[in-house]
C-alpha cells in the first residue's frame, strides 16, 4: 500500500510541477534570458571600455609626440575621460609657446569648468596667471589668484609666491611683505625663489630704515 501512496504522491507532484511550468514557465525562461543578456552586455561594455581607453591613450601619446600637437589633440579635448582634460592642458601648454592669449583663454576655460575637480581648476587658474599676456593687468592677475583659498588649497605656496612676485614687480613692497607673512603663518616651507624674494624684501626694508 505504501508503494501505491508513494506513486500517487509522485504523480501529484509531477502534475503540480507541470501546472506551475505552464503557468510560470514563460516568466522563468524570460528571467533566465534577461540575466544572460545583462551579464553578456556587462562583459561587452567592460571589453569596449577597456579597448576605448587604450585607444584614447594611444591617440594622446601619439599627439603629444607629433609635430602638430594642437591639431592632433583637437579630437580628444571633448573626451569625457581624464584624457580629455589632459588634452586641454597639453593644448594650452603648447599654445603658450607661440600664442599666449589663446593659451590663457584655454586655461581660463579649464578653471571655469565645474565638471573638473577643484585641484585641477585651481591649477588652471595659476597657469592662466603664469602665461598671461602682458596686456593682462596686475589687478586681473591678483583677482584670479584670490579665487584660490590658500588655507585649504594644494596650490597655496605657488599662489602666494606669485602674489609676492607680482607685488614686487609693481614695487608694492607692503603687499609683498603681507603675502610673505601670510605664507609664514601657514607653516608652508619656502621655496628657493620665495627665500630669495624674502631676502630682497628684508634688504629693501633695511635700507628704508
Amino acid at each position: 500500500m505504501s508503494d501505491i501512496f508513494h506513486e500517487i504522491n509522485e504523480e501529484l507532484r509531477a502534475d503540480r510541477a507541470r501546472l506551475l511550468m505552464r503557468r510560470y514557465g514563460g516568466y522563468v525562461i524570460g528571467g533566465i534570458l534577461a540575466i544572460i543578456i545583462l551579464v553578456g552586455a556587462r562583459q561587452f561594455y567592460m571589453y569596449w571600455d577597456q579597448s576605448h581607453r587604450e585607444n584614447i591613450a594611444n591617440q594622446y601619446q601619439a599627439a603629444v609626440l607629433s609635430d602638430d600637437i594642437v591639431g592632433n589633440l583637437a579630437g580628444l579635448t571633448d573626451e569625457t575621460s581624464g584624457y580629455g582634460m589632459l588634452a586641454r592642458f597639453a593644448t594650452a601648454a603648447e599654445l603658450s609657446k607661440s600664442d599666449p592669449a589663446s593659451a590663457e583663454a584655454e586655461y581660463l576655460s579649464l578653471a571655469d569648468d565645474d565638471t573638473l575637480e577643484t585641484v585641477y581648476r585651481e591649477g588652471a587658474l595659476l597657469l592662466s596667471v603664469i602665461h598671461a599676456p602682458d596686456t593682462v593687468s596686475r589687478d586681473e592677475r591678483m583677482a584670479r589668484l584670490d579665487r584660490i583659498d590658500h588655507n585649504v588649497s594644494s596650490w597655496a605656496s605657488l599662489k602666494l609666491e606669485w602674489q609676492i612676485a607680482i607685488s614686487l614687480d609693481n614695487n608694492d613692497m607692503a603687499s609683498a611683505l603681507a603675502y610673505m607673512e601670510t605664507w609664514k603663518s601657514l607653516s608652508i616651507p619656502l621655496t628657493p625663489r620665495a627665500r630669495a624674494r624674502q631676502q630682497l624684501l628684508e634688504s629693501v626694508l633695511a635700507i628704508k630704515e
